[in-house]
């Protein structure tokens, strides 16, 4: 039966691979690019800020050009002008215009996972979702691993990287399209009370938010501190590489853990092992051993990107089910926020302290999610184990659809996008 929901959609999970491989070669060009024009750490942290503005703009604003002209005609228009705006990048080098066409892409990768996701959520069933979803999550990470490795098939300093993405992204469009599916509708939140959602559930919300900052700081960092510390291109692909193969494998068992015991314990201990394996990169740089280096990037990716989704179960678990899909969007947004301030942060601090202080500044952001997650743990009593939801996986690139649908997942009882509810939280 789940076979039978699979092969009509392979060249909509065909697609959805090839955006996230065009999204993670992307994110990594820059930063190398950045580095060879000589642009400042600053400027870089600016530009790979103007990403997440321009995703939260998406993730406002698609769905509403979504109802106005559907689901097709959205896919295609965002899909070329992010195809527009890599080139654009090949074209002029200048810092402030590539933020521009940063924010640009940002808006448009929202757009492509929105209309993507919300078709993949209009196929599947009550029966099928949960599996389904769960191979799109297993698809995203394995797609954003390999992206880094088509880093290798031409040198950054030229057009053909910033001329293969547009050509990734533009065949991505093809299969999406000749897939005979009726348009589904997108339902999203009319209203979102961030300040109650907070209040709600305060590690929830601060893990949201700082997963968005550490996230942001090594994806949009990251490559640009292999280049500056002398790795050549092959070595930088399998440094960032690492730290997503981590997440992808860590993520799993992290999650399942946490279902086994209070999960503000296991975002404790990730937020604490986070913490000193972010050391682990800059100590391997300290004694010159790249080894140590790629091993740490492994680490922190595995005991970093589990936060979000480790965040987004704990606040599920406190939620009302009427309440979970005008949640899930504000955690959206929230993580967002700080993925814009995390490149711009980390970028500063590493101009005006050193380079290695981009992992001392994530080792302090996971502290932080540590520190506050014992303070809660003693302010208020544990949930009962068995009242828990189940652990929801997170990729990198989620967005409020699919987000809205794995947290109502953890509960049959809440309304999903696909059933046309509109929620908000009233607390």
């Amino acid at each position: 039966m789940f076979k039978q929901t699979l092969l009509p959609i392979w060249s909509l999970l065909f697609g959805v691979a090839i955006i996230t491989m065009a999204s993670a070669l992307q994110s990594s060009l820059i930063g190398i690019r950045a580095s060879i024009e000589s642009f400042n750490t600053t400027a870089t942290g600016l530009i790979m800020s103007s990403y997440y503005i321009g995703f939260i703009l998406g993730s406002l604003l698609v769905p509403v050009w979504v109802k106005n002209v559907g689901h097709i005609r959205v896919f295609a228009a965002v899909a070329s002008l992010a195809s527009v705006t890599i080139l654009m990048q090949s074209v002029i080098v200048d810092p402030w215009f590539w933020m521009l066409m940063r924010m640009g892409t940002g808006l448009c990768y929202a757009g492509l996972f929105i209309v993507t996701e919300s078709w993949l959520n209009a196929i599947a069933t009550n029966n099928t979702r949960g599996r389904l979803f769960s191979i799109y999550i297993i698809e995203i990470w394995a797609s954003q691993t390999l992206g880094q490795f088509l880093l290798n098939a031409a040198s950054p300093s030229g057009y053909d990287l910033f001329i293969l993405t547009s050509v990734l992204i533009s065949m991505a469009v093809v299969p999406l399209l000749l897939v005979r599916t009726p348009s589904p509708t997108i339902e999203v939140p009319e209203k979102l009370n961030i300040m109650g959602l907070i209040k709600t559930a305060p590690l929830g919300a601060t893990g949201a938010f700082v997963a968005g900052i550490t996230s942001g700081a090594i994806l949009g960092l990251g490559a640009l501190y292999a280049k500056t510390i002398g790795l050549d291109v092959v070595e930088i692909s399998v440094f960032i590489g690492a730290s997503y193969l981590g997440g992808m494998v860590l993520q799993w068992p992290i999650g399942k853990l946490s279902d086994r015991q209070d999960r503000r314990l296991t975002i404790l201990l990730v937020g604490l092992v986070g913490a000193v394996t972010a050391l682990v990169v800059p100590f391997g740089h300290s004694v010159s051993n790249i080894s140590i280096m790629m091993f740490g990037m492994f680490l922190l990716g595995a005991f970093t990107f589990p936060m979000y989704a480790l965040s987004s179960s704990h606040m599920n678990d406190q939620l009302r089910p009427e309440q979970v899909l005008s949640a899930s969007s504000g955690l959206i947004l929230l993580n967002g926020a700080g993925g814009v301030i995390g490149p711009l942060v980390a970028s500063v601090v590493m101009d005006l302290v050193h380079i290695n202080a981009l992992f001392i500044f994530i080792a302090l952001m996971n502290l932080s999610v540590a520190v506050f997650a014992i303070h809660r743990m003693r302010v208020k009593a544990p949930m009962v184990v068995e009242e828990q939801g189940d652990h929801v996986h997170v990729g990198l690139t989620v967005t409020p659809v699919v987000a809205a649908e794995m947290l109502a997942e953890a509960d049959p009882n809440t309304p999903s996008a696909s059933d046309n509810h509109e929620v908000e939280i009233k607390l």
